[in-house]
């Protein structure tokens, strides 16, 4: 019997003209998640879903295979399958072979078989010129199971298993479960914008909320003093990106130590001085989304949730640059994004003991802030904002992640010729 892997995405085939270039960007994504994971498999489209042909050498690679594409955002649901070509009775009708189709379906409820446990099939025909309905087929091989197996007990409503056949015109697939994937769009089908990823736990769920959009995402991360490569490896917020391009597929972050602004400003107006950084980080993201070709910033802000994203703040923030900062969590609660961030796997990393940049800029920030008034403040304190950030972007240290793995760290030197 031949296997398969058999992948349905949703919302992309809601587009228009432009549904090929997302299901290309689906097909490919999947191709490296396989191929990381030392598998050569070869995604192919037909009419409605993807599909991947097992090898039947490497059937023994298939839960491999399985965990790798769980990740890959577009994937509505996937399943493994086994499948019966359709025969060929005549040009007009082509048949699935029903002896053979009873016989699989035999060995899958055997193989599954339970004591006390309940039973439904369902069929979903998409071979419309098939000649029986979805409900008279269901009706036919549940009854095969009911007398050729032990199975006995039938359950419409709440089945302990479903078996199910999806007739196409060319085969037909039977499994005994789907596996949710996470839906949306492909990355790298909606654009490449730059996240502000801090070390707790909302800023990895925002970015995991632009990815599953379809964004290409880099990172940068502000630390308290510029690090060396090996350091640089074993930092927490290393962790977080790596774990989060499991899903972003190729993403690099960028460490940029702030001290430069620590000397320039620190200390100069402390109620002010949290939402300076700030300004002074999202400048500094801009500056490198500009050069590395970024349209937007995305961060972890949630409205009202610390006095720093009061909404009089959030407007300050934004207006110093001219980018769009995109909030993914602005209406979330606190819970939601925990929920969030224990099912894409960052959550644990994010609660590891560490000390946020912005809390040791400022213990008692101000609630509410002006764009202007902030902009007569930097005027004052910062000599020369421009030469600051060159500074700052000057020390960063670079780690590109491709799928979960570290791939490529380039240090200062190396990063100073890349901006160049």
């Amino acid at each position: 019997m031949e296997q398969s892997i058999i992948i349905h995405y949703g919302e992309i085939g809601l587009k228009g003209k432009n549904q090929a270039d997302f299901r290309r960007q689906l097909r490919e994504n999947i191709r490296r998640r396989l191929r990381t994971d030392g598998l050569g498999w070869k995604p192919q489209q037909t009419r409605g879903y993807l599909y991947i042909d097992v090898p039947p050498d490497q059937t023994n690679q298939m839960d491999t295979a399985l965990n790798a594409i769980t990740d890959v955002a577009g994937i509505v649901w996937y399943a493994p399958a086994s499948y019966i070509p359709t025969a060929s009775v005549n040009q007009e009708k082509p048949l699935p072979d029903f002896p053979q189709l009873e016989e699989e379906l035999i060995r899958l409820a055997n193989k599954h078989y339970a004591p006390d446990r309940a039973f439904c099939v369902r069929v979903n025909r998409g071979y419309k010129q098939f000649p029986m309905t979805s409900p008279a087929l269901e009706r036919h091989f549940g009854t095969v199971i009911n007398k050729k197996t032990e199975w006995e007990h039938v359950d419409l409503e709440e089945p302990d298993i479903t078996f199910r056949l999806d007739i196409t015109s060319d085969r037909t697939y039977l499994f005994t479960g789907k596996r949710r994937g996470i839906g949306g769009l492909p990355v790298g089908s909606t654009g490449r914008v730059l996240s502000l990823l801090s070390g707790g736990i909302d800023s990895p769920v925002a970015a995991y909320l632009m990815a599953k959009r379809g964004c290409s995402l880099d990172f940068i991360h502000f630390t308290a003093t510029a690090m060396q490569q090996q350091e640089a490896t074993e930092y927490k917020v290393s962790a977080l990106a790596k774990e989060l391009s499991k899903i972003t597929m190729r993403s690099r972050l960028y460490l940029v130590p702030y001290t430069h602004f620590e000397f320039d400003v620190m200390g100069e107006n402390q109620e002010y001085e949290l939402m300076v950084f700030r300004r002074f980080m999202a400048n500094t993201a801009e500056r490198l989304a500009e050069d590395i070709g970024s349209q937007a910033l995305v961060t972890g802000d949630n409205l009202g949730q610390v006095a720093s994203q009061t909404l009089e703040n959030i407007v300050s923030n934004s207006r110093a640059v001219h980018l769009p900062i995109l909030r993914p969590l602005l209406t979330y609660d606190k819970q939601q994004i925990v929920n969030l961030a224990r099912e894409i796997g960052t959550y644990e990393t994010s609660i590891e003991p560490y000390k946020d940049c912005c809390s040791l800029i400022s213990e008692h920030p101000k609630t509410t802030s002006y764009h202007q008034e902030l902009n007569w403040l930097e005027d004052d304190i910062i000599s020369d904002y421009d030469q600051l950030i060159n500074d700052t972007l000057n020390d960063a240290i670079c780690l590109v992640y491709d799928c979960g793995e570290l791939v490529e760290t380039r240090d200062k030197e190396v990063w100073v010729k890349t901006r160049s």
